[in-house]
């Protein structure tokens, strides 16, 4: 036994002498001979990244919605129309006989923590109702416009309190509540569903004839580095249109799973440094990338020279991973780092988000890393595919990578300068590629 702890300290002395180590930001391990050889790495890729437009989004099945709007002095204004349509309760339940109090709309808040910017800043909401009713065809994605009747039945200008219940009438009694934002209907809205005939109420699509459904609105001016989006989840427990009649009735009308519902997205007034990227050549390269959410824009990631090192030698990839790090300075407490990130690549035929084959696996990475200051992704498997599809097939799929935000899970609007210097000792970006000859 002695003999083999003898065997084994000369072994990793060995290592340690003989392995060379390398800082740069793109390199390989010869996991194969263990570095032994003295060909342990390589830095002679040549990553690319810029900032290009996002895809629109089918925002019609996301878990939940936003409301609300941020002003950010460098990511620009950015804000959201949420649309939602209402279920009869039951079929033919006419009240218009009784005496109405009033209609109060309820949104439940997701939870305390699903907001981004100051819940300190005063927003200003505006509900509308629609036009038409909502449908597959004309209402989904985030890029899709959707006529509503310009005069408000409803606002509400004050913060988002995700913290806090508040008291609502239930019947004859006053109870406490998840944390909801209520938003008081006008008049005239309020008689309309209260004074519904039996017709209106026979069927859901006569309902819909009548009342096409609300979208929430916000004032898309507030001061340069404020405002806040929080979501909303309308089909929790208190979201509803709740008609109030006879001091102590009242008529509920939901958003269920039959029920439409999407956000428009809309971003503007983005610092010039963005948008210039976003138009730049495909070869274009910078050192500081952009992320944001809402459609806001992503990072493209390319290693054009990625087969040099199999153009004399077959290789097979044991690893391959992608560390990405926030520029410092560049978030805070207002404005913090998104939980996680996604690496996706572009579809072959459209070059939209397509998922890479790792992001099914358990080891796929992403969650923000406190240790690390960053995230970092295991694309092994895309990797392998790639080589094998260039060294067998000699057909090159390597079309780059896509980093972004992603859009649910959590759904919130968060933003991220990322730091894409290269070669720098423990910063920037780093692509690491760990290989055996084959």
């Amino acid at each position: 036994m002695k003999y083999f702890f003898l065997i084994s300290f000369i072994l990793i002395g060995f290592f340690l002498t003989s392995c060379k180590k390398k800082t740069d930001n793109v390199f390989l391990v010869n996991e194969g001979t263990i570095g032994f050889d003295g060909n342990g790495y390589t830095d002679s890729f040549t990553i690319l990244t810029s900032t290009i437009r996002e895809d629109s989004l089918k925002t019609d099945s996301l878990s939940n919605n936003l409301i609300g709007v941020i002003n950010d002095p460098f990511f620009g204004n950015y804000h959201v129309r949420s649309f939602f349509q209402f279920n009869l309760p039951e079929l033919g339940k006419v009240i218009n006989t009784a005496t109405l109090d009033s209609v109060v709309l309820y949104m439940q808040y997701t939870s305390k923590t699903a907001y981004y910017g100051d819940l300190n800043s005063v927003v200003d909401l505006q509900v509308y109702e629609l036009n038409n009713a909502l449908t597959a065809a004309t209402a989904g994605y985030s890029n899709q416009s959707y006529g509503y009747n310009p005069t408000p039945i409803g606002s509400y200008i004050g913060k988002l309190n995700l913290a806090d219940s508040i008291q609502i009438r239930d019947l004859s009694k006053k109870v406490k509540i998840a944390p909801t934002l209520a938003i008081k209907l006008s008049a005239a809205f309020a008689n309309k569903l209260f004074n519904a005939n039996s017709t209106d109420l026979s069927s859901q699509a006569d309902f819909l004839n009548l009342f096409k459904g609300l979208v929430v609105v916000p004032n898309v001016n507030p001061v340069s580095g404020s405002g806040a989006m929080a979501g909303v989840s309308m089909y929790a427990t208190f979201s509803r249109i709740r008609v109030y009649y006879n001091d102590t009735m009242q008529n509920d009308f939901r958003v269920i799973d039959e029920s439409r519902r999407f956000s428009q997205y809309f971003v503007s007034n983005q610092n010039a440094e963005i948008t210039k990227q976003k138009t730049a050549s495909i070869k274009a390269n910078f050192d500081t990338t952009f992320l944001q959410s809402l459609t806001g824009g992503k990072t493209r990631i390319q290693i054009p020279y990625l087969f040099n090192i199999a153009k004399s030698k077959a290789i097979s990839i044991a690893k391959a991973e992608i560390i990405i790090r926030p520029v410092a300075g560049s978030y805070n407490a207002i404005s913090p780092l998104p939980a996680r990130l996604l690496m996706l690549k572009p579809d072959a035929s459209t070059g939209l988000n397509a998922s890479i084959i790792d992001a099914f696996e358990p080891a796929y990475g992403g969650a923000f890393n406190a240790t690390l200051n960053g995230y970092k992704f295991n694309i092994t498997r895309h990797v392998q595919q790639l080589f094998i599809d260039y060294q067998r097939y000699g057909i090159n799929n390597n079309k780059g990578l896509y980093l972004i935000i992603p859009t649910d899970n959590p759904i919130a609007p968060s933003r991220m300068m990322v730091d894409t210097r290269k070669k720098i000792p423990n910063a920037g970006i780093e692509f690491k590629l760990y290989y055996s000859e084959l």
